[in-house]
């Protein structure tokens, strides 16, 4: 048998070990057939799954071809079939998607319960040259130039078995040739043919256009391409998760959350990386959003003012709280209650005199802006500053009766999560604790009926 350089790309690429079982989506055709055949005599363990999507009146006896083909060799085979048709109707989704995405959730089912270590599936070199050139073609970025890599992880299907590719290096040219020296069988997918799907029409026309008049080593180009800029994003994914730290990033179960003023002083190119990154590790669908949404959001962020929510796409929001940036999947959170001393924060002092008409006014101001907060002048002792909270801090929060409570206290209650404490801002004048910022003002300076003379305090950054 040919050496196609498989036990090298299991091992080194796909991160398989010999006595790992793979399961291997197998549809009947050429490539699938290829692939299980190779791992089969290499010795790798194996286990098929086919699936009958109940398109085309001859899938059924396909999924009979591949069940009677591993039944010859002792294969362990699994069979799976459902309505697509209906499916797609049901979720408003195109025909395609909804073949993939039923085939997808059978596979990793079938891999979980027969604790494989791996999804394996047949995609070759031709394929990653018309997957790159039809990213191409939709405008893509540098991830959609990767093309498909030889090991990875679906999310929506499994956090923990991979998608893995092992023929990435070889040729249809290669396949084809094989079948027609060993006599391999398989089946020929009649939708291969039509010239209705985007794929086949790039397969059909397009690509040997390209060999004919420009590159006759079009797939070649293609692919180089695909792993010269994998390396690239290896190289960009470090360099984002850099970023994330200095900017103070947490992810929390219905949002992240990260410095607005530490992620507006990177690059654009940067940015936009980010907030893919940011949305990826949040389960969005990284295809359903262009380069343009993704501008709207880093926009967003660059001019929205404190508290501002927006939608942005299905079940996410975007959001503004003080130098927080914020993407959440639940609107109605409400989170500039944390801003840290390390961030720059500068605070404002202003003091005026008003009248008693006037009182209700700043009541409502101080209570729609939580970068501010309205005293009563008259009880501030000497002249406010911002610091970090130290031990045996006290606070008398607004509310309680002009109780005491251990600041620490005051924090736990109001849900402060614990890596914020340490660095969070708090103004203070020579009696103590007088404004914990996004939360309370203490009592003993709070406005009242008889305040006349205020001072007005903001943190900027």
């Amino acid at each position: 048998m040919p050496d196609f350089g498989i036990p090298y790309t299991l091992r080194e690429k796909c991160r398989i070990r010999e006595e790992d079982l793979v399961l291997v989506g197998v549809s009947g055709g050429i490539d699938s057939v290829f692939l299980l055949t190779q791992l089969y005599e290499i010795g790798q363990p194996v286990m098929a799954a086919v699936f009958n999507h109940g398109l085309r009146p001859e899938a059924a006896e396909e999924c009979d071809f591949v069940m009677n083909y591993c039944a010859e060799r002792n294969i362990t085979c699994v069979r799976g079939e459902a309505d697509v048709r209906s499916f797609a109707a049901e979720n408003k989704m195109g025909i395609e998607e909804a073949a993939r995405e039923l085939r997808y959730r059978f596979l990793f089912r079938t891999a979980a319960e027969n604790n494989c270590a791996a999804v394996a599936a047949a995609h070759h070199a031709n394929d990653q040259a018309e997957t790159v050139l039809m990213h191409i073609l939709r405008g893509t970025g540098i991830d959609g130039l990767c093309g498909m890599q030889p090991y990875g992880f679906l999310k929506t299907y499994s956090e923990t078995i991979p998608l893995i590719r092992p023929l990435l290096g070889i040729t249809r040219e290669e396949i084809e040739t094989f079948a027609a020296e060993t006599g391999m069988p398989f089946r020929e997918d009649s939708s291969n043919s039509d010239m209705s799907y985007t794929r086949n029409r790039i397969r059909m026309e397009l690509l040997p256009k390209l060999a004919a008049d420009y590159n006759p080593k079009i797939v070649d180009s293609l692919c180089r391409l695909a792993n010269s800029a994998a390396a690239d994003k290896e190289i960009l994914d470090d360099d984002c998760e850099r970023a994330l730290r200095y900017a103070a990033f947490y992810q929390f179960d219905t949002c992240c959350e990260w410095s607005r003023k530490t992620y507006l002083s990177y690059p654009t190119g940067l940015r936009l990386r980010l907030l893919r990154w940011i949305l990826s590790l949040m389960g969005a669908d990284l295809s359903e959003i262009g380069y343009e949404r993704i501008s709207v959001a880093d926009l967003m962020f660059g001019r929205a003012r404190y508290n501002q929510v927006i939608p942005f796409i299905d079940g996410f929001w975007l959001c503004c709280e003080g130098d927080k940036a914020l993407i959440l999947t639940e609107p109605d959170r409400k989170q500039w209650k944390y801003p840290q001393l390390s961030q720059g924060w500068t605070l404002y002092i202003e003091t005026r005199h008003i009248q008693a008409k006037d009182l209700p006014d700043w009541v409502e101001k101080a209570r729609a802006h939580p970068e501010m907060a309205v005293l009563d002048a008259n009880q501030i002792a000497g002249y406010p500053v911002i610091r970090k909270i130290r031990p045996g801090d006290r606070f008398e929060p607004y509310g309680m009766g002009g109780r005491s409570q251990k600041l620490s206290d005051f924090l736990i209650n109001n849900k402060v999560p614990v890596q914020y404490r340490s660095d969070l801002v708090v103004a203070a004048d020579e009696a103590g604790i007088i404004w914990v910022p996004g939360h309370r003002v203490s009592n003993r300076c709070a406005l009242c009926d008889t305040s006349r003379r205020i001072m007005i305090l903001k943190l900027k950054n």
